[in-house]
């Protein structure tokens, strides 16, 4: 499977990006290209699943097929979310927001998060009710094999929300994807249900409701709390070890340390300082900064700012 979402993705980019290395994607404008096409796909699918599972599940008079039918629908209600957060996201500079407005995709995932815990609370209430009761639920194998592909679909479009993330780094598209991943997961587990609802054991739709409620809100919580780390400023070090070889790749710099990012979205804010042989003249120095700076920025798509050193022992510092 992760093979399909990979060759999908490569056919996808190709046609639809004008970019050279669609591996890594960090222009700006072809990010939100990436992200709409995600959400649209998203969308459509979700779209028509949803309404199948909606049909089915009142047929059958299963909490857990309409909590999963919900579940759907709402990951078109994401969808919507990443396409406003990207565009939100594209917003100008002005003078109360001097680095742009990229951290408003941030925002859009920790809509996200609170969207994901409001549906799991809510079916985890009405799958409590109905154990209570003990409803009574139809049972049908030909329903419960739509299901099982269903949860396999929706699987497919989580890798390939989670490959289209992982190239141009968005935590939108990522919380997107385990939105439809625990659809997945939930799919499954409403197939269960109703074959043991076939045999008059009614109460496992109600219990499996509960688990996929629970799923639902673990989700919600892991997403909404690494959304709040990124708004925080967390670190990432594969990030400042990727910025420190881009660096030390210019002819002249000989280490590296004390790097920082500052994460926008869309763009970063970086500095760091550079050590140079200390008998170079000012302007010989200066013209490598300047080196480092542009080579950064044409990587990263970031401001970068470098301060220069002599060079010493650089044991001491962290890079």
């Amino acid at each position: 499977m992760d093979r399909i979402s990979v060759t999908l993705t490569d056919f996808l980019l190709l046609r639809l990006i004008n970019t050279p290395n669609i591996k890594r994607i960090e222009d700006p404008a072809h990010r939100r290209k990436v992200a709409y096409i995600e959400a649209w796909v998203s969308i459509l699918g979700n779209i028509l699943l949803a309404a199948f599972k909606m049909v089915f599940g009142l047929m059958l008079n299963s909490i857990s097929m309409l909590a999963d039918a919900v579940h759907t629908a709402s990951d078109v209600l994401t969808s919507l979310v990443v396409i406003l957060g990207f565009k939100m996201s594209a917003i100008p500079a002005d003078a109360k927001h001097p680095h742009g407005h990229g951290r408003i995709e941030f925002i859009a995932t920790l809509i996200i998060a609170l969207m994901l815990l409001a549906v799991g609370v809510k079916f985890g209430y009405d799958s409590y009710q109905r154990f209570v009761v003990n409803t009574p639920v139809s049972g049908s194998y030909l329903i419960a094999v739509f299901m099982i592909l269903a949860g396999l679909f929706k699987e497919l479009m989580s890798r390939f929300s989670i490959e289209l993330g992982n190239r141009i780094c968005s935590s939108a598209l990522i919380a997107d994807a385990w939105h439809h991943r625990t659809d997945a997961i939930a799919s499954l587990l409403v197939a269960l249900a109703i074959v043991a609802s076939k045999f008059g054991y009614y109460r496992v739709d109600a219990i499996l409701g509960l688990a996929v409620s629970a799923l639902i809100i673990w989700t919600g919580i892991e997403i909404f709390l690494d959304s709040c780390s990124k708004i925080i400023g967390e670190t990432d070090n594969s990030q400042l070890n990727r910025i420190s070889d881009l660096a030390r790749n210019v002819p002249g710099v000989i280490a590296t340390h004390d790097i920082a990012v500052h994460d926008y979205g869309s763009q970063k804010i970086i500095s760091l300082h550079i050590e140079v042989d200390g008998t170079l003249t000012l302007i010989e120095a200066h013209d490598i900064a300047d080196k480092v700076e542009k080579t950064i920025n044409q990587e990263l798509f970031a401001v970068t700012t470098v301060h220069l050193d002599s060079y010493r022992d650089t044991s001491q510092f962290r890079q």
